[in-house]
């Protein structure tokens, strides 16, 4: 009976549609972060600050924009630098679309999507950002994986989503942040690892 289990698991097809599900870019319910306060989906429900998700696994893209949308995705592939911007043509600032401000605005946004999943519930989220500070929350949620990476290589983060101040030429904004608050492993040959002390706190 235990093997005709292993082997329903492995033939039922899930496996398959689960991989079609990750080739999308965009994967479950999309994450909002404006004005200090993360949002999920289209009706912009409010996210509660500190709400714990495992980040497991990221990527970056040059999005094009038309009529208030993306159409079109150019992914970074993995072990390469993001292509110039004037590789990506629509260089004519005459013909871009006008944004709130009434300035042109660039149809081609360098952009980072971060994968996240709810450790209870397994539902899936995808935040995605354009922004500068986005932008450097995800560079540094990065750069604390590659260091703890170091030690244990298939540690994954448990995040809170929180916010931060930052200071901008239009004054005092606020910026996401992932502040890490413990490890997950995956493999048999990694232990649990546990919940740190600090965001960046390591248990070399």
């Amino acid at each position: 009976m235990t093997n005709e289990i292993a082997i329903a698991k492995n033939t039922d097809g899930w496996s398959d549609v689960a991989a079609e599900a990750n080739e999308r870019v965009l994967r479950g319910t999309l994450l909002k972060f404006a004005d200090s306060n993360w949002t999920r989906g289209k009706e912009t429900e409010p996210v509660k600050r500190g709400t714990q998700l495992v980040a497991i696994g990221t990527a970056a893209a040059w999005a094009l924009w038309r009529n208030g949308k993306p159409v079109e995705y150019r992914m970074r592939e993995p072990g390469t630098k993001m292509p110039d911007r004037e590789e990506l043509g629509d260089l004519d600032k005459a013909l871009w679309e006008v944004g709130p401000d009434q300035v042109p605005r660039d149809p081609w946004r360098n952009t980072r999507f971060v994968y996240l999943v709810d450790p209870h519930s397994a539902e899936a989220f995808t935040y995605s950002t354009s922004s500068w500070g986005g932008r450097e929350a995800v560079i540094n949620l990065g750069d604390a994986i590659a260091r703890m990476r170091l030690a244990h290589p298939n540690a994954m983060p448990i995040v809170a989503l929180e916010a931060a101040p930052m200071v901008t030429r239009y004054g005092r904004k606020s910026k996401p942040t992932f502040k890490i608050v413990g490890w997950k492993a995956t493999g048999n040959e990694v232990p649990e690892l546990p919940p740190s002390g600090e965001p960046d706190e390591l248990p070399y």
